[in-house]
């Protein structure tokens, strides 16, 4: 329904987009997402999706915007929201204006089948500066809505505010409160707080972080008054902010140039990544994932360090609890060929998989080791402690591995490995990590990555399935 809606609101608006090139349109198209899907043993998927289409133009306003967030966990839905809202603005002077506003909202967790609001306003500015805005407004409406299968209308009153400020030329921050009582019964109302912060890294994406309260002092029966969300995610702005003016602020696309030398492979990188949601009321669901990772490359030695954390609830049942490390030395000789010492951790709560340690010697040959692509191949002997489904044990083992890192260009990159580790005396007892990596570059620091994450074990804990995967998106910064 999501995707009907931003479909039908795109092909509304391309005309006014398809403009004068050489202008910048007074449409500003903006789509923000989060997501995050795991499956197997962690059996859960969460995403959240954003749209907004503004219009400000010879003293008109627009707005037409909608989100959903979504979660579920072992088939059952945990969140389940979906908003629309659009206002239209005119101007009466610098400071007053009337306008309109429609909205709909549906909460399958909450029981509320839909809640439609339509009504007229009168609005004033009572700052109107470049920086910041603050403005109220007031007016009637009426209300459709059916909750539990019961249906009703009623008339509304609403009474909002809507500030924004504005830290730089690419740092927002906004925020708005509406109350809407029913005009026979001011105790019958609902609140709605949201507030957001955006910053854009290149003339098209931006990072934005986003809440929402919402609080029914009628709810359905059951069912409690609040709902909160919150979003962190990448924002594309589908038309852009145009090129700057010949001498005019260079900050309006903060991507390096495309003619800058390629980075070295050598020397020290470190990325940290961040991914996170949050649903609560209602709907309680919280999701997190982590990541740390660290490399070091020299003419002679090769140096690893990764760090990996997910975690996830669903009404407060733990979904996802799982930490990954890598630590890793490599001697590089003349030629393909490189040793190396690896030790590697694993905890996976809801696989019963209370830790694994694997120390391991390696014998690596690099097939392809080029600026922009490099395939390695690596085997050696082991030695497992773990700990799983509450039995301790500890074995000699081996190991092998393939790693392929490959920039598409100075925007995009994919990192690939798969690690495979058996027991010398029993290779039916055995695992094997899968991990797929795109990463797209924002700017000269921040990267948005997605990631997927395969785990088979060959002989689960009992209870236990033999496979996870977990697909992640997050946001990534460059030290």
């Amino acid at each position: 329904m999501l995707l009907r809606i931003c479909t039908i609101s795109l092909s509304c608006l391309v005309l006014p987009l398809s403009a004068d090139s050489e202008e910048i349109s007074p449409w500003e198209l903006t789509g923000a997402a989060g997501l995050m899907v795991s499956d197997g043993n962690n059996d859960s998927v969460a995403y959240s999706l954003q749209f907004l289409a503004s219009y400000l133009a010879d003293g008109n306003e627009a707005y037409l915007g909608a989100d959903y967030f979504y979660a579920e966990d072992r088939g059952r839905r945990s969140t389940d929201s979906l908003k629309i809202f659009s206002q239209y603005n005119r101007d009466l002077s610098e400071r007053w204006y009337v306008g309109a506003r429609g909205s709909y909202f549906r909460d399958q967790v909450a029981d509320i089948d839909y809640r439609v609001d339509a009504g007229v306003l009168l609005g004033y500015r009572a700052i109107a500066g470049e920086r910041a805005t603050l403005s109220f407004e007031a007016g009637p409406g009426y209300a459709w809505e059916k909750k539990l299968g019961n249906s009703d209308s009623f008339a509304t009153l609403r009474l909002a505010q809507r500030f924004e400020y504005q830290f730089s030329e690419v740092t927002k921050f906004w925020q708005s409160l509406a109350w809407l009582p029913s005009i026979e019964d001011f105790s019958d109302s609902v609140v709605e707080f949201e507030a957001g912060l955006e910053t854009r890294v290149t003339d098209k994406v931006s990072l934005r972080s986003f809440v929402r309260h919402r609080t029914d002092t009628n709810p359905s029966p059951g069912r409690g008054r609040s709902d909160t969300a919150f979003l962190l995610g990448v924002a594309y702005d589908l038309g852009g902010l145009g090129d700057p003016e010949e001498g005019g602020d260079a900050r309006r696309s903060l991507m390096p140039d495309e003619e800058a030398s390629a980075e070295s492979k050598d020397g020290w990188v470190t990325t940290a990544a961040l991914g996170f949601s949050l649903n609560q009321g209602n709907a309680d669901r919280l999701g997190y994932h982590m990541a740390w990772n660290t490399a070091y490359r020299s003419p002679g030695h090769d140096f690893f360090f990764d760090l990996g954390y997910t975690y996830s609830e669903d009404n407060g049942l733990t979904s996802n609890d799982r930490l990954t490390s890598r630590l890793q030395f490599n001697r590089k000789f003349d030629g393909p060929w490189y040793v190396g010492f690896a030790l590697t951790g694993l905890r996976d709560a809801p696989a019963r998989i209370d830790y694994r340690i694997v120390p391991s010697v390696l014998a690596g040959y690099s097939l392809i080791d080029t600026e922009d692509t490099s395939l390695v191949f690596e085997l050696g002997p082991s030695y497992t402690f773990e700990k799983l489904g509450g039995v301790s044990s500890d074995f000699v083992s081996l190991v092998a591995a393939q790693r392929f890192e490959h920039a598409f260009s100075k925007r995009f990159s994919l990192k690939q490995s798969v690690v495979f580790n058996a027991e010398l005396a029993d290779f039916d007892n055995s695992s094997l990590v899968g991990a797929l990596a795109f990463d797209t570059r924002l700017s000269d620091r921040l990267i948005w990555r997605l990631g997927l994450e395969f785990n088979y074990e060959n002989q689960p804990a009992a209870g236990r399935q033999r496979h996870d995967t977990l697909l992640t998106g997050s946001v990534a910064t460059k030290f």
